[in-house]
């Protein structure tokens, strides 16, 4: 818990000075790897630049997340689309052995119309390219 406090205070707490905030980023880094550690995670799935958790667990929780989130919202191009894209292309860059093969879209799409499906009723967002596709010439 305290770990968790430190770092939400450094992650607030940017600086003017570039020196200083060198350091900041250096002790977001070390409190996120902390916390990466109490957790369970091997010291070689962590990055030691940022102190993320590249771990093939936290690879998964990431890609649940995504989905869970398209399942219940729907997906549009110029958000959550692009957004997953993003993300995908950093974990890519990071550990490409986890996203070969994997398409994180088209299981969210399907569990998408599948929780629509389930309700009973349309889907209520206007924007979602999943129910509403933007036509093409």
């Amino acid at each position: 818990m305290r770990a968790n406090l430190l770092l939400m205070h450094y992650a607030r707490s940017p600086f003017d000075c570039p020196v200083c905030e060198a350091d900041r980023l250096t002790s977001m880094a070390d409190a996120r790897a902390g916390i990466c550690t109490a957790s369970g995670v091997a010291i070689d799935d962590i990055d030691p630049a940022t102190g993320y958790d590249h771990s093939r667990r936290g690879y998964e929780r990431v890609r649940a997340s995504w989905v869970d989130l398209i399942c219940q919202h729907g997906a549009n191009e110029f958000h959550e689309i692009r957004d997953i894209a993003e993300v995908r292309s950093y974990w890519s860059e990071k550990r490409p052995e986890f996203t070969d093969g994997d398409d994180w879209l088209t299981e969210a799409f399907e569990a998408h119309r599948q929780f629509i499906a389930e309700l009973g009723r349309p889907c209520r967002r206007s924007t979602c390219d999943i129910h509403f596709p933007v036509p093409t010439a």
